[in-house]
């Protein structure tokens, strides 16, 4: 039997084909995303039960405490880690500092740990610029020759802090004419009704390898790191702790950052270490730590404004730059 052909036949035809394959194109659409649902599941479970972030929170906690002074995440903050199709960890954390006795949010930790170590990134989104200035310190004397050396001083610091009200507390940073062991410094500053809160450590920069550094004439200024409250983490890296920057927890706090110095070394690669982290020489500032000890340069000090204007009668203090200033929110402790 001959079926005669007409433009409605062809249109019925046309369209349960187009049917049929926008179901078929559907289901396999909804079975791609089911299993990668699926994939995304396994991953993400999987990454919460072996807790990888948590290590990376930790070394940049330590990174950062070392280079970055006055920065510190606040304990009970929220923190946000997730791993993307592609196995890259995102983790980010809110940094705050402290001016006075209260902290305050300055921006966002944001850390990309990618399978390639050297597109992992470290970066800190600032509420509001950073200047360069506000922590420079300055060697009191020169590495090579041990010729004394001097500090760009800006006598606005102290004029600022003469004109502002005295119910205002303010963060400080300066350097000293001498070399001083943390617990030196720490009774060197004992007379002042402040708050002791980074370092800069002297660790054999330009005697024992070269960093980037700055100056001009009689002054010179090294990419350092610093001396603050040391932390510690259990095996698992779920248990974490710091001290702070006191004079009784001196020792505990040298032995925790060579501890710490020595587990990197040890245990992670040097892309990690340096791309990652951003601790550069981080092999020979150790050596010479635990050859030399432990001498600082300066601090990192908050404090009432007129506690903060004594430190100009002090000769052994030059150097000086203002950080930030807020109200009145200072108890002696």
């Amino acid at each position: 039997m001959n079926m005669e052909w007409n433009k409605d036949k062809e249109k019925k035809i046309l369209l349960k084909y187009r049917f049929t394959l926008t179901v078929k194109v559907i289901r396999v659409i909804a079975a791609v995303l089911f299993l990668f649902w699926l994939y995304m599941l396994v991953i993400s479970i999987s990454y919460d039960a072996l807790g990888l972030d948590k290590k990376h929170i930790f070394y940049s906690r330590v990174a950062m405490d070392w280079t970055q002074p006055n920065m510190q995440e606040e304990f009970g903050s929220i923190e946000s880690a997730e791993i993307t199709p592609l196995f890259t960890q995102k983790i980010s954390y809110p940094v705050f500092k402290m001016v006075g006795k209260e902290p305050e949010l300055v921006g966002t930790k944001q850390l990309a740990k990618r399978i390639i170590p050297m597109y992992s990134t470290n970066t800190m989104e600032f509420l509001k610029p950073k200047t360069e200035s506000e922590y420079r310190f300055y060697l009191p004397e020169h590495p090579k020759t041990g010729n004394k050396l001097k500090a760009d001083e800006n006598p606005s610091v102290w004029t600022k802090l003469e004109k502002v009200h005295e119910g205002t507390v303010a963060e400080l940073s300066f350097s000293t004419k001498e070399y001083m062991t943390p617990e030196e410094m720490l009774e060197f500053l004992k007379p002042y009704d402040l708050d002791v809160l980074w370092m800069p450590l002297y660790a054999g920069e330009m005697k024992e390898f070269e960093p980037g550094w700055g100056g001009s004439g009689n002054t010179l200024s090294v990419d350092s790191i610093g001396f603050t409250g040391g932390r510690e983490a259990g095996d698992d890296y779920n248990s974490q702790s710091k001290l702070s920057l006191d004079k009784k927890f001196t020792e505990e706090n040298k032995k925790l950052m060579l501890q710490q110095m020595k587990n990197l070394l040890e245990d992670e690669s040097t892309s990690y270490r340096e791309n990652f982290l951003g601790l550069s020489h981080l092999e020979e500032r150790y050596n010479y730590l635990m050859k030399e000890g432990f001498q600082v340069y300066g601090a990192v000090v908050t404090g009432p404004v007129k506690e903060l204007l004594k430190l100009k009668e002090n000769e052994q203090i030059q150097g000086a730059n203002l950080g930030d200033m807020t109200y009145w929110n200072w108890t002696k402790e």
